[in-house]
């Protein structure tokens, strides 16, 4: 998702022999030139360019999403087109030989995929030790290298999120999701439509359909399932089953004319109608939704997969449509599109954040094309077409896995990435003050002694301590009730808040008392956010602090507001009242209001928090000074509210990566210092 960022498995159409019409593999998507039946040449080769077209789209959308911001439904089309493909040729199997061998099915399959797929996985682990992933990825390629080989990435990467790794550098095989869910299919799908079919030749026809509805409507039930959890629904094998099965069910439909359409001119001019209707609504979807939109797993990747069936039926129609994607350049991406989908996405991650749209074009169109072609030449025809034999590529794999694994071994960072050293700053920490009752006095009154700073630090922060992710959370309340005069000090924010306030916590100063109610990536926005009134509002009237501490970045997407462009007049005066409604809200109880300026994410790692964006994006300078700009005149609409100023105090310790070292959060020692800082003007707020 995005950043969610997607990808597609290419690698399953069956070949053709010359001397006729029955399907042998051979050539596979983005594979070798095989025959093609004498009759069907153009729908053939529009195959391919339906392929190339799809690729590209994707590249588009993983090159910069704002070109194409749908252009990962590509996935989908090559979803449907995988299904109907190798459905086509296991009911071609079944029709000539009475039964499918799924043994040798299996053994096409790993000869067309694996090779390409492990050689481009091999070059990600020998690239590890250059530093070309970063720290934080070196620690995981292991494992995500793993999950790739094993055909388990999407699985993978589901159950491996969190709100601090996803702002790391992208995973150089995080595009290996789409190939582990058709990896999946192939493993289940021969078995069980196999074994359908020998039920429908004993009893009826209407098992196979029967059993593709069942299978398309669980799919889409899954969707609205998981329709709260958009990378679940996205990444989820059940989720996305509902492209492959609606390629099966076109495939069962057309079983009687394999790869082609019957011959009648009504269901040709049907056909390249449906065509141009499905590659309008393609072209349309592609270039306006987004990959998290909450329709997609309500239904909608059926109603996407419908469209790119039209697409299909379209091409295998003989007409414009398919002349069309039958044109050269379309069909030769389309024959490299397996290779160019494996190298334009490590290539684009290797290419590091804030490039200009056009090196990232450079680099995810030529450069890849080139190596593609190289990868297609050298390894994917070869092996196709048998001419490496088997012991070869046993002995290439043993030699690739033994470079790989020493690659991995020697790339394992030293000391902690600055992943890790960040949500250190965002572990639980223990309740900053207790009440201690002391001894009741001879005359037989009672009274409270006020705790000293306390010794105990938050996991993470101590000498020695190691670091468990499992407890990276919010601040723990107070126990009780305040003690001798102390301030009670509730921050807001977001996961910058957060880790102002666990440095409070370490600070332990006994005039204050530290309410944690910051949220992780949100704040006043954005709107798959809390609203931050309701639940500011309740911290206010149940707390009653003395002073509130707003810290957080900066919001391109405020909650409950319809936004204009950033730096529009109509965002800076939404932007304004926003702001000073929030500090009218917090001082409402009498609070004093103590907003935080904001500095500009340090490069490179702080613009993957930018979506990889220098400018036009929250790592944008001219977006922070209007940032800071409404913060100072919403201070001015709280009662004693003020500005403290974190921008300058960072700008004046300089810009060492330690301080930041994924380039927002502070971490180590730089998050005591801070905290050491904001104690005197928090408790000089409170007139104390």
């Amino acid at each position: 998702m995005g950043t969610v960022a997607s990808g597609f498995e290419l690698g399953d159409e069956p070949g053709w022999n010359v001397r006729g019409r029955l399907p042998v593999m051979g050539a596979a998507i983005g594979g070798a030139e095989t025959g093609v039946a004498p009759d069907r040449p153009g729908r053939h080769r529009a195959l391919d360019g339906v392929r190339g077209v799809a690729v590209v789209a994707v590249i588009l959308y993983h090159a910069d999403h704002t070109l194409l911001p749908g252009g990962f439904i590509g996935v989908d089309l090559f979803f449907v087109l995988s299904g109907y493909l190798i459905t086509t040729l296991l009911l071609g199997e079944h029709e000539r030989a009475g039964g499918v061998s799924v043994v040798g099915f299996w053994r096409r399959r790993m000869r067309r995929l694996w090779p390409s797929a492990w050689v481009t996985l091999a070059a990600i682990a020998i690239a590890a030790p250059f530093g070309v992933w970063g720290a934080d990825r070196e620690r995981t390629v292991p494992a995500e290298l793993g999950s790739a080989f094993a055909h388990i990435a999407n699985w993978y990467q589901i159950g491996h999120g969190g709100y601090i790794g996803q702002f790391a550098a992208p995973s150089p095989v995080r595009h290996y999701w789409s190939l582990a869910i058709e990896e999946q299919y192939y493993l289940v799908w021969p078995l069980l439509l196999g074994a359908l079919l020998v039920v429908s030749v004993q009893r009826r026809r209407v098992v196979v359909p029967a059993a593709l509805a069942l299978l398309a409507g669980l799919s889409v039930g899954a969707g609205f399932l998981h329709a709260g959890a958009p990378d679940r629904a996205y990444l989820g094998t059940d989720v996305r089953l509902v492209a492959l099965v609606v390629g099966a069910a076109l495939a069962w439909v057309l079983r009687s004319t394999p790869l082609r359409l019957p011959s009648a001119r009504g269901v040709q001019r049907g056909a390249v109608v449906a065509g141009f209707v499905g590659l309008a609504a393609f072209a349309v979807t592609a270039a306006t939704i987004e990959p998290d939109a909450s329709w997609l797993p309500r239904g909608g990747f059926a109603l996407v997969a419908m469209g790119c069936s039209a697409i299909v039926i379209g091409v295998l129609a003989a007409g414009p449509l398919s002349a069309l994607f039958a044109t050269r350049p379309a069909v030769w991406l389309g024959r490299i599109s397996f290779a160019l989908y494996l190298v334009h996405w490590p290539l684009l991650v290797a290419l590091g954040p804030g490039r200009p749209v056009w090196v990232r074009l450079v680099v995810a169109l030529p450069v890849s094309s080139v190596v593609a072609q190289l990868l297609h030449v050298l390894v994917e025809r070869p092996v196709i077409e048998r001419r490496i034999g088997g012991r070869t590529l046993a002995v290439g794999f043993a030699v690739a896995a033994a470079a790989s694994v020493v690659a991995l071994i020697v790339a394992v960072p030293e000391g902690r990435t600055p992943t890790e050293q960040v949500a250190r700053s965002l572990g639980t920490v223990a309740d900053p003050t207790t009440t201690v009752p002391s001894s009741v006095p001879s005359g037989g009154a009672s009274s409270t002694t006020c705790p000293t700073a306390t010794t105990s630090a938050a996991p993470g922060f101590g000498a020695g301590s190691a670091f468990d992710p499992a407890t990276v959370g919010e601040v723990g309340d107070p126990t009780a009730a305040a003690c001798g005069g102390q301030i009670d000090v509730l921050v807001v924010g977001d996961s910058t808040g957060r880790g102002a306030a666990n440095g409070l916590a370490k600070q332990a100063d006994p005039r204050l008392r530290i309410w944690d109610r910051t949220v992780l990536g949100c704040s006043f926005g954005d709107e798959t956010c809390p609203d931050w009134r309701s639940t500011w509002q309740t911290a206010i009237s149940t707390i009653r602090p003395q002073v509130v501490l707003v810290y957080a970045g900066v919001v391109s997407d405020l909650h409950g507001v319809d936004d204009a462009a950033f730096l529009s007049d109509r965002e800076t005066s939404l932007r304004a009242t926003q702001l000073a409604d929030a500090a009218r809200l917090l001082s409402s109880g009498g609070a004093r209001v103590l907003f935080t300026s904001v500095a500009v994410p340090r490069r490179p790692n702080g613009l993957f928090f930018c979506k990889g964006e220098a400018t036009n994006s929250n790592c944008d300078p001219r977006w922070v000074a209007a940032w800071n700009s409404a913060i100072a005149t919403a201070a001015t609409a709280a009662p004693g509210g003020r500005v403290i100023d974190v921008a300058g105090w960072l700008a004046a310790r300089g810009t060492s990566a330690a301080d930041r070292p994924d380039g927002l959060h502070l971490a180590g020692a730089s998050i005591v210092d801070h905290a050491a800082w904001l104690v005197p003007q928090i408790v000089d707020a409170a007139g104390r």
